[in-house]
């Protein structure tokens, strides 16, 4: 019984050892998206060229609903001395308005929408090739993007950036 006793515990210590020397050897590194698209050289310069390219319809988006305002407002003052028909006539043309500018807004949004996300896959395509290279070239064998906590000696963000630039 002695013999067996002390059999099961050599190999109880062999497994734990075992265990910790497992534990010891897996690589965990930690990459956070939202800084990625944030801090990196390819991410600024993708919002700075989407701003250029969606700038100017943006700025005839405001133009448009500025002149929808100031013609609803002047509508509402003109509004008690307006026969019937006149209040119609310009009741149409507000309401016409209203409907051109609501198409063009949910194009615009659709279209900026549509390359942000054409941006971000290409983005990410890049950061995941970054991040799949350093994991293979230094032995990592886990690398997330998402975490409750992370210790800061796991967070390859940063490198990730650097190599991105």
């Amino acid at each position: 019984m002695k013999k067996l006793s002390l059999i099961c515990a050599a190999l109880m210590s062999t497994v734990a050892m075992s265990t910790t020397a497992m534990a010891q050897q897996f690589k965990v590194g930690y990459v956070s998206l939202d800084r990625l698209m944030a801090e990196s050289a390819p991410a600024k310069s993708a919002r700075s060229t989407l701003d250029s390219q969606f700038k100017s319809r943006e700025n005839a988006l405001d133009a448009k609903a500025a002149s929808i305002r100031s013609k609803q407002q002047a509508y509402e003052k003109d509004f008690p001395s307006l026969t019937d028909a006149k209040r119609a006539d310009r009741e149409k043309e507000l309401a016409q308005n209203m409907d051109a500018f609501e198409a063009e807004r949910v194009k615009f949004e659709e279209d900026l929408s549509s390359a942000q996300n054409k941006v971000l896959q290409n983005l990410l395509a890049q950061a995941n090739s970054v991040i799949k290279a350093m994991a293979e070239k230094e032995g990592y064998d886990l690398v997330v993007q998402d975490a409750v906590y992370i210790k800061p000696e796991y967070d390859l963000t940063k490198r990730v950036i650097e190599q991105l630039h």
